[in-house]
């Protein structure tokens, strides 16, 4: 069984891979085009946010410190920052979170249930949800990567404009549904949210974990809403074309201007009742996350 020493050893070198696998999903995620892999990317980017502040309360507790990935995650993580969107979503999908899980795997094999018992049941809940994501998103084929970018948490080229489905027309002026107009919102939102964390490696923790449970919470409205859509209203997505020009202007401002946008209650007028609840429940949360990084 691994002592107090070895245990916080092991937990330390999974960190950095779930630090950048946020770092680098909130990078890809506006350039990912696909809905249902821009929403599983942002389920995903807040699991393992999460995940990183447990890990670092019991790395503290355990009296460890800072550790290297074990080699064959640090080299997934090489090829993962020189990869262009699909890409990457090959590496960590196919190589990364595999290997996290063979190597989280191991170690519960050799944690002492009793002694180790917070150990346990942080890497029972981490193993489970990195054999979630591997089988929600799972790599197609091999992955073709530039070489890796030596620089840790480096930051991505700016967004132009966000990636949409072949089959969503963008235009100028979005006339149409305002349920589908506010589903793009939702999503240029969640976008925004992935992009804030992802430029600003160098705030704490806490604001990474913040920003994804926005991206998590503007994703999660946008599949509501489109199921409402399909199931209330009589239109789909995709019916009407989209205007990404707001994405732009919210894009270019500051961070104090972006948070503000993130903290906006969105419009439920023309939504049902129950739909609209949830979306309002989210909206207090919202607006305390962008106080606490406004000031």
């Amino acid at each position: 069984m691994y002592d107090a020493e070895e245990s916080a050893r092991r937990l330390a070198g999974y960190r950095p891979a779930l630090r950048e696998l946020v770092h680098l999903s909130c990078g890809h995620l506006a350039l990912e085009p696909r809905l249902d892999r821009k929403s599983l990317l942002g389920d995903h980017l807040h699991d393992d946010a999460r995940s990183v502040a447990k890990l670092d309360r019991r790395i503290a507790q355990l009296g460890g410190g800072g550790h290297a990935p074990p080699p064959e995650i640090a080299a997934a993580l090489d090829r993962a920052r020189g990869a262009a969107t699909p890409g990457y979503l090959e590496i960590a999908y196919g190589e990364l979170k595999p290997a996290l899980v063979a190597a989280i795997g191991d170690h519960l094999a050799h944690v002492d249930p009793l002694a180790d018992e917070p150990t346990l049941r942080l890497l029972t809940q981490l193993l489970h949800r990195q054999e979630r994501h591997v089988a929600e998103l799972p790599a197609t084929g091999p992955a073709v990567a530039a070489p890796g970018n030596p620089h840790e948490l480096a930051v991505m080229p700016p967004v132009e404009r966000p990636a949409r489905d072949a089959f969503i027309r963008v235009a100028e002026t979005a006339d149409g549904h305002p349920v589908h107009a506010l589903m793009n919102a939702e999503l240029c939102g969640a976008e925004l949210a992935a992009r804030t964390s992802h430029e600003h490696p160098e705030l704490p923790l806490d604001f990474h974990v913040d920003m994804a449970r926005l991206c998590w919470d503007r994703i999660r409205h946008a599949e509501l809403l489109d199921r409402v859509m399909a199931s209330e209203l009589g239109c789909h997505w995709g019916e009407h074309p989209v205007d990404l020009d707001s994405f732009g202007a919210l894009y270019g401002q500051d961070l104090a201007g972006r948070l503000a946008a993130l903290a906006a209650a969105p419009e439920t007028d023309e939504l049902p009742a129950a739909a609209a609840g949830f979306l309002r429940a989210d909206a207090a949360t919202h607006a305390a996350i962008a106080a606490r990084w406004s000031g």
